[in-house]
């Protein structure tokens, strides 16, 4: 084979196998982790959330965010990082349950809308300017599911038939518009009510 010639051996791997076999070591040091503590990341979370379900959750994120590190190996105390980062997200849905529960607080105790003022009708048309400018902010399915919710008086069961998606992801989304839409009109940027809202 001539000199210089693709596929001669030169002691440098291609670089789509390189990255492949990265890749795959990634994984593989992934699942050895997911296999030799999951059980304890489990009941740590539990502890912390107090919900199998969300617990299983935020070990599933867990992992995912240790996949997307560039050299997991680099991280010299793997097992540490895993719990330190499950516990950053559990402690993440912990203030987002807060801010919701405080948010439909204060919603209960709002004035019912027939005892509104003049001057608060005015602002209650605006509050329905903002709120429709922040429903055409939403994701086409959060979107559709809230309003087939709301107008259309569907259930999460047939919302998720209609949009193809499991019933708790429609939960989800009517969760999250309510929430954003609430921040939206108490005066928060788009970008601040989807941090707050996630």
């Amino acid at each position: 084979m001539a000199p210089g010639l693709p596929g001669e051996f030169s002691g440098d791997m291609p670089e789509g196998t390189e990255q492949t076999e990265q890749a795959a070591a990634r994984e593989e040091t992934i699942a050895d982790l997911f296999k030799e503590h999951n059980r304890a990341l489990h009941a740590f979370l539990i502890t912390r959330l107090r919900d199998e379900h969300e617990a299983r959750e935020v070990a599933q994120e867990a992992y995912v965010r240790m996949l997307q590190l560039d050299q997991p190996g680099a991280v010299g105390f793997l097992r540490s990082y895993l719990f330190k980062t499950a516990a950053n997200i559990a402690i993440d849905r912990a203030k987002q349950r807060n801010t919701r529960a405080r948010l439909l607080e204060a919603e209960a105790l709002e004035e019912p809308v027939d005892q509104l003022s003049p001057d608060r009708h005015l602002l209650s048309v605006e509050d329905m300017e903002i709120f429709k400018r922040a429903l055409l902010e939403l994701s086409p399915k959060c979107r559709r599911a809230f309003l087939l919710y709301r107008l259309e008086e569907w259930s999460d069961v047939q919302i998720a038939e209609r949009l193809g998606v499991q019933p708790r992801m429609v939960r989800h989304y009517l969760t999250h518009a309510g929430l954003y839409c609430r921040l939206r009109i108490k005066g928060l940027s788009p970008e601040q009510a989807k941090v707050a809202a996630r």
